[in-house]
């Protein structure tokens, strides 16, 4: 059983057409390049919820135990580089990406696991 990597984003104003449009083409882009398509789940986003009005982006991405810890981190860092590009593509937004009960930290302009 794996752990999942969990993404939300908050604002007051919903995705733009623009901003939706890049999202995909980054989430395509990473699904379709991810090596381990066989062995783990690719990156997911949640249909848009309207009763939660200020969350504009959610998902969870799960992370198998199966993998060794060279291939975890791997997809670890690489769902987070996805998350990077999405988040420079969504302006204004808090930001929340966690797995289990570590927070990722935006830190020079990416995200990055805390230690």
């Amino acid at each position: 059983m794996g752990v999942s990597l969990y993404y939300t984003a908050e604002r007051s104003t919903l995705l733009t057409q623009h901003e939706q449009e890049k999202i995909a083409s980054i989430v395509d882009e990473y699904n379709e390049n991810f090596e381990h398509a066989d062995d783990a789940e690719t990156f997911d986003l949640y249909a848009y919820d309207d009763s939660e009005s200020e969350v504009i982006l959610a998902g969870a991405t799960k992370l198998p135990a199966s993998m060794d810890v060279k291939d975890l981190m791997y997809t670890l860092e690489y769902w987070l580089q996805c998350l990077t590009e999405i988040r420079l593509a969504v302006t204004d937004a808090e930001w929340h990406v966690q797995r289990v009960d570590n927070d990722a930290v935006w830190v020079d302009d990416k995200w990055q696991m805390e230690e």
